[in-house]
């Protein structure tokens, strides 16, 4: 989900006027929770090396912070996979694994570590290997044989979106192909017009019988499309990994023979649900699973003049789950007297303040 996109530089409206020491600008009524988890939002700009001290401040005070690329979404906060085999391989998106090498799924409900067997960003395809006491009775979903997709066909697809908000039900949406081809053509994918929600990645798109067509893989931007076409929103324009592209990365990267990955049997859609997991990059501790967690962007300006001094320092604090900001915390204002480690310092006590810590 591209949350980073929506943390915009709120707070800075509320510094017209300027100050000299760090203050708290709260909006009324908000709820601070017990954040045991932060998305960290760096600065596009960073010549100061400013960002690595607040990180530090961060841990300090207890948050398990992840670094967040501005300019990309929040990769790999949660996604959707399905049960390829009975040892326990399980396929997923490379962006819902991001750059990490292991990653939490959730399967009926049952909580395992996992391990990145392989990942091709290009394809934007992961395989995910269970550590242990993976339960072998879950059936692991089946690839149609040698028929193709075709343009106006029944499709279905079932995973996790938004979990934090709708619960970790999987959820059920129905479309059909708008096309054989992906975007800008890509004969790798195929289009579709089933909703798909953030958390929708990694799950399957399977027919009307149960057998798996393609991987959910993106949709369009919905804020960059209301850009560039000067006000129309897409709807419903959403892809796919075509089901013999994942097949052939499945048998390359794992000992699963090709032909116990295809079938012509039905798949009941309740033994489907099953076999469909919830993903998260990452281990997740089990103390942190039903934490709530805090998005922090940190706004940071500095100017030369005899020596470096900043225009702002900035951090806004957003709730992950709901995207509603909660306050700023920061100095903006040039004061002579002041400096980046001393701003940093004092914000931060008002920060703790602010979140009980």
């Amino acid at each position: 989900m591209k949350l980073a996109g929506y943390f915009c530089l709120i707070g800075l409206v509320l510094f017209i006027t300027g100050c000299a020491s760090p203050k708290i600008y709260k909006e009324a009524g908000v709820e601070i929770k017990n954040y045991g988890e932060l998305y960290f939002i760096q600065p596009t700009n960073d010549p100061r090396e400013v960002a690595p001290k607040v990180v530090s401040e961060f841990e300090k005070i207890g948050f398990n912070v992840r670094l967040i690329d501005p300019e990309k979404p929040i990769e790999g906060a949660q996604g959707t996979g399905f049960i390829v085999s009975n040892s326990g391989h399980i396929l997923t998106c490379a962006h819902v694994i991001g750059d990490e090498k292991e990653a939490t799924i959730w399967v009926q409900g049952k909580r395992f570590e996992t391990d990145v067997v392989a990942i091709d960003k290009e394809l934007d395809l992961a395989l995910l290997s269970t550590r242990n006491n993976f339960d072998s009775s879950i059936l692991p979903l089946k690839f149609r044989q040698s028929m193709k997709p075709k343009m106006g066909e029944d499709i279905y697809t079932i995973g996790y979106p938004m979990s934090n908000l709708l619960g970790n039900n999987a959820r059920l949406s129905k479309g059909l192909v708008s096309s054989t081809k992906g975007l800008e053509d890509d004969p790798n994918q195929i289009q579709i017009s089933a909703e798909i929600q953030p958390g929708n990645s990694g799950g399957p798109l399977f027919d009307d019988k149960g057998r798996v067509l393609a991987v959910v893989q993106q949709t369009l931007n919905p804020l960059k499309m209301l850009k560039q076409t000067g006000g129309a929103l897409p709807q419903n324009v959403n892809f796919g990994v075509k089901s013999d592209i994942v097949v052939e990365f499945i048998e390359s990267n794992s000992n699963i023979d090709s032909k116990k990955l295809i079938v012509n049997d039905e798949f009941d859609f309740e033994i489907i649900e099953k076999s469909v997991v919830k993903v998260k990059s990452g281990i997740i501790a089990k103390e942190l699973e039903n934490m709530p967690k805090l998005v922090a962007r940190l706004n940071y300006e500095s100017f030369w003049d005899i020596w470096f001094r900043f225009r702002y320092l900035l951090l806004s604090f957003y709730d992950f789950d709901s995207q509603e900001f909660l306050f700023s915390a920061g100095q903006v204002g040039d004061n002579l007297a002041s400096s980046e480690n001393t701003a940093i310092t004092e914000t931060f006590i008002k920060i703790k303040e602010t979140l009980n810590k």
